[in-house]
């Protein structure tokens, strides 16, 4: 009997065969659903191969029964690969393709994706592993396998049903040319990936917890949903205010547009337009009559997360189907190289126990969506087959980082043409994404919005009033002009572009005790704005109240000021300033105020910097767009302006490479050497080099409220289930760190390491109750003994 896994409960055993057997079931069911069903269950047949030697065997009794792990690893993750290779390859061009999609996704399972082709002339990655001819144990594990009755058999056969569905495969996109066929068959290569880790490490759990492998249906979630939210519609529908009579209008454009087919769509909503509650609608219906698996929104901002995840939740009355996914709390990136008996118990446990986005109705980030086509390892891929067939909704598609454009547009074609999803780019401000060099291919008639010029003017409740001077403004006179603003106005909300700014001017405008001042930006935990946002929301119309913050609440917050001053930035971002203010027509017209600030650093924010440029340049000096900054006109003039000026200044090429990332995936690397295979992705190397952001992050837990249960959780013994949980509600009080800031918190013992530096919590004198996280160790939370 051969061994695959033993519980360390019970030491019961999963046998190799048992194991290859449910994680190829699991995987045909996920690539059901995007017609490569036959590729992901021979990538399951084969992932663990390499398992069945004796040499496995011994060494996972030792290890499980008697704490002995071996010091030598034994790869088991190369044998499915090579024996398909010897076995399969040379046939013909459809059935190599089917060969080195599985064999790479078999060989990869535990490392991440590697190359078929170097960016140099050095040997493939695949090719090397493949053709290994001193593989430990090979002719055993072979000649194990074969013996098993069936497993042959299985095997040709499903090569011959992946070999068809290659070929659905290329008819899907002949359409597209040369350069984004190469890309999506790499992005399917990396789909067919994604399932076997996903079903893999599912497979693995439910052995682990001793449970069934059950596979969701959300419909009833959706259709609950829908039913809830109709009940909305009416109680709404019955409003005299004109705002929400508008709102109603764009919401029932969105249900009229659920009834047509998958497709890329854009909705151009203006700001308090009712973008979130629209769109919900289009995905609820859609995904009803369209049997999609999930609507996933994604989001730019995490603040903008936490607010529309409670807004759905609120509307379709079911709290426990909504998933906020904003960061990965565990820093397990060293671990995925690691095949499972190699690692500590804990290791184990933090592998096993992060979430792969089975859920009805799931909010994530901008970062976390790029990652998981993009990011090394396997960690992230594992949730990106959870993409396809579903609803997914872009919020604020403006705030895709520029030097990804060109990948985030390619991954959204992929997903609706090859992933079958309904894809819906919603903002206020739509950038050119039909225009560019690697354009989004839209759907017919795509924008919901019937017509975008009327509807603009019928939500317009703000004037724009443009303060922008040469020299810009100290912190002194943005005080000096708040005190004048606060005179006519009983709240006002200032937005400045860094977050040492933004906290200067707290304490100044404190100091100066005009009103009640509040702080908020990202140094906060998400439960610490929320609380902040709710008591700001409750004393809004009653005192007298500033709050001053970063651009975190511009973009879906609903909440609503007298007045808005913002420090010079791009277009978007004073649209979203604007939707801040006189956001219900509570008056008959609010202001907002641009102004300059002289003392905000922005050369870590290029997009900041130039769109702000742009704007004074071509918009606010521009006679044409006087008293009209908004206009549909004004926004397509600021992004064609942004779009030439940030290729001129913003690199997209990362150091040490010498062309762009989508130059490593469309087969057009102009140093690589000679492809010895049909496939040419070189996605090891993109996902070396790939970051969503500038500056990588860390996420730390915050001992704010029901923070401290969980840091003193972490410090117990836990089983996965419960970590998994624990890991969910961390997300609520976890902030992201600069890499700085991390080695400043640790210098000044203010940082705590915890599963082995996979996690970190912050102490109590790391923590404010103003300003959240504070590096110097002056923060004001309650005492906390860890």
């Amino acid at each position: 009997m051969f061994i695959a896994h033993i519980r360390k409960s019970d030491h019961v055993i999963q046998t190799v065969q048992d194991h290859l057997e449910g994680v190829a079931w699991l995987a045909r069911r996920y690539g059901k659903l995007i017609a490569l069903a036959a590729h992901t269950e021979l990538s399951g047949l084969l992932h663990d191969m390499g398992k069945y030697t004796e040499a496995f065997t011994t060494y996972i009794r030792n290890a499980v029964l008697y704490d002995d792990v071996a010091s030598t690893k034994i790869d088991h993750s190369t044998a499915g690969a090579k024996y398909l290779y010897e076995n399969y390859y040379g046939k013909d061009p459809l059935q190599n393709l089917v060969v080195e999609t599985v064999g790479m996704a078999i060989l990869s399972h535990h490392s991440g994706l590697q190359n078929f082709i170097q960016p140099d002339t050095s040997q493939s990655d695949y090719i090397r592993r493949v053709t290994n001819v001193d593989l430990p144990h090979y002719q055993e594990v072979v000649a194990n396998f074969e013996a098993v009755s069936g497993n042959v058999e299985k095997v040709t056969q499903l090569i011959e049903e992946a070999k068809k569905e290659v070929e659905e495969f290329m008819e899907r996109i002949k359409h597209l040319n040369g350069k984004e066929r190469t890309i999506h068959l790499n992005y399917m290569q990396k789909l067919v990936f994604s399932c076997l880790i996903d079903a893999d490490r599912t497979d693995t759990r439910c052995f682990e917890e001793d449970t069934e492998v059950t596979l969701s249906d959300h419909s009833a979630v959706f259709e609950e949903g829908y039913k809830n939210l109709m009940n909305q519609v009416n109680e709404w529908g019955e409003a005299v205010q004109p705002i929400y009579k508008l709102r109603n209008e764009m919401s029932e454009s969105c249900d009229r547009k659920a009834d047509e087919a998958s497709s890329i769509m854009t909705l151009s909503i203006p700001t308090g337009g009712g973008k979130t509650f629209a769109s919900l609608r289009y995905a609820l219906k859609h995904a009803m009559q369209y049997k999609k698996e999930r609507i996933i929104y994604v989001v730019p901002y995490t603040t903008i997360l936490e607010q529309n995840a409670t807004a759905v939740r609120d509307i379709i009355k079911q709290p426990e189907a909504v998933l906020e996914h904003h960061a990965n709390v565990i820093d397990d990136s060293g671990l995925d190289d690691e095949p499972d008996y190699y690692q500590e118990a804990y290791h184990k446990q933090l592998q096993l126990g992060r979430d792969n986005w089975d859920y009805p109705i799931i909010f994530t980030t901008m970062v976390q969506f790029l990652d998981a086509f993009f990011q090394k390892g396997t960690r992230k891929s594992r949730r990106l087959h959870h993409l396809t067939n579903s609803v997914i909704i872009v919020d604020e598609v403006q705030s895709v980082p520029y030097k990804h454009f060109h990948l985030f547009n390619t991954a959204m074609n992929f997903l609706q043409m090859v992933g079958n999803s309904s894809i819906l780019l919603c903002t206020a401000t739509q950038p050119e994404v039909a225009e560019m060099k690697y354009k989004i291919h839209l759907g017919k008639n795509a924008e919901i919005v019937p017509d975008l010029v009327k509807t603009v003017d019928a939500f317009k409740r703000v004037s724009i009033i443009n303060k922008v001077d040469k020299g810009g403004w100290n912190l002194e006179k943005i005080a000096s002009f708040t005190e004048e603003v606060m005179s006519e106005n009983q709240s006002l909300l200032i937005i400045l572009n860094t977050k040492s700014e933004v906290r200067r001017l707290y304490k100044l405008l404190e100091e100066l005790n005009i009103a009640e001042v509040y702080h908020l930006s990202t140094s906060m935990c998400p439960a610490h704005r929320m609380e902040k946002l709710d008591k700001i929301r409750d004393k809004l119309g009653k005192e007298r109240i500033i709050c001053v913050s970063t651009q975190l609440i511009e973009a879906g917050v609903d909440i609503s000021f007298e007045s808005v001053i913002r420090s010079q930035a791009g277009l978007d971002s004073i649209a979203q300033a604007a939707g801040r203010c006189n956001r219900n027509g509570e008056r008959e017209e609010g202001k907002v105020y641009i102004i300059r600030s002289a003392e905000e650093n922005l050369s870590r924010l290029p997009e900041i910097r130039i769109g702000g440029e742009v704007l004074a340049n071509y918009i606010l000096n521009n006679e044409d767009f006087d008293g009209n900054y908004l206009s549909p006109l004004a926004i397509q003039t600021y992004f064609r302006h942004f779009d030439a000026q940030a290729g001129r200044v913003i690199k997209v090429v990362p150091p040490p490479l010498d062309c762009p990332l989508i130059s490593h995936l469309n087969g057009r690397h102009p140093n690589a050497g000679k492809a010895s295979t049909i496939s040419k992705g070189m996605f090891k190397t993109v996902e070396k080099h790939f970051e969503a952001i500038e500056s990588p992050t860390t996420s730390v837990i915050v001992p704010y409220a029901g923070g401290e249960d969980i840091i003193a959780s972490l410090n117990q013994d836990l089983d996965i289930k419960e970590f998994s949980n624990i890991m969910k509600q961390a997300q609520q009080y976890s902030v992201n760190l600069f890499d700085y800031e991390i080695q400043k918190l640790s210098q000044n013992n203010l940082l705590v390491p915890l599963y082995d530096n996979s996690i970190y919590c912050l102490t109590e004198r790391a923590y404010d109750e103003d300003f959240g996280v504070t590096i110097d160790g002056e923060g004001s939370m309650m005492d906390y003994n860890f």
